[in-house]
């Protein structure tokens, strides 16, 4: 996916890449009493690969779906809602990843999502990157810190810590302050960091590709926002480099009819219970 990029006006190039991209970033929210959607718990990202639909987003964010609310969650993004229950999931214990598929005879009964395309495998070193675009929607993890009614963007950078003191597995850190977060309502980087989670927000890396006619920036997908980095610089995310080969592993356990949830329902309850 390419955008055009114009450098003598860089945020308003920005903020139309973060407005265009928005649409397939969802926030998975419980049905509350009375039918109504409760509080966002996390964010996930609506993807297309090889033909087939997933939601891609953290395994923490996948536990409390699957094991806190049993599926009876729904993926909300720009006034459409799609049903998770009783859908197909994968998780892997080499990265903080889970996925959600999206079979076709279900989309077919529901609003078309707007998917990204994932596309070949490959995977361009997150450092030479111009800009890492985080999207999703903040989860209060205080009290009281109200719940942005859209999701956020936050424009990042890519750098290299070599303490790498995380607890997620194959880390990229991303670096951002308070006038790079594109939000509807005013949310400094002390609001954000202490009262706010970005669980599950797909970190989309954004490449210069430079033509005679124009300069582009090209979108590739990066990993998914697991936690604050310690230090207080910015955002931990799981690096989607494993991704490509997890869901041809996902795709092929469908295909030969394996019994996949189940196994994976076991292997997060384990992780949640610990």
């Amino acid at each position: 996916m390419e955008f055009q990029f114009d450098l003598n006006e860089p945020l308003q190039c920005l903020e139309q890449i973060y407005l265009q991209l928005s649409p397939m970033v969802v926030a998975f929210r419980p049905i509350a009493s009375g039918g109504l959607f409760g509080p966002a718990f996390g964010s996930g990202l609506m993807l297309a690969y090889r033909g087939e639909a997933f939601i891609i987003t953290t395994e923490s964010v996948l536990t409390e779906i699957c094991v806190a609310y049993r599926q009876q969650a729904w993926a909300c993004s720009a006034g459409q809602s799609w049903p998770l229950r009783d859908l197909g999931y994968a998780s892997s214990q080499l990265m903080d990843i889970g996925a959600i598929h999206l079979p076709a005879d279900w989309l077919g009964r529901q609003p078309m999502p707007l998917c990204f395309d994932l596309g070949p495998a490959g995977w361009p070193d997150p450092l030479a990157s111009a800009f890492t675009l985080l999207l999703g929607h903040p989860v209060p993890s205080r009290q009281p810190a109200a719940e942005p009614d859209a999701a956020i963007g936050v424009v990042a950078r890519a750098y290299r810590n070599g303490r790498c003191d995380c607890d997620t597995m194959h880390p990229l850190f991303v670096e951002f302050d308070s006038r790079d977060i594109l939000s509807s309502h005013p949310l400094d980087k002390a609001i954000l960091q202490h009262n706010y989670q970005l669980c599950g927000t797909p970190a989309i890396g954004l490449y210069h590709s430079l033509r005679q006619d124009s300069n582009r920036l090209t979108a590739t997908l990066q990993g998914f926002v697991t936690e604050w980095d310690r230090a207080g610089i910015g955002a931990v995310a799981a690096s989607a480099l494993l991704l490509h080969d997890f869901l041809d592993n996902f795709l092929r356990q469908m295909r030969q009819g394996a019994s996949h949830v189940q196994g994976d329902m076991a292997d997060l309850l384990a992780r949640f219970r610990r």
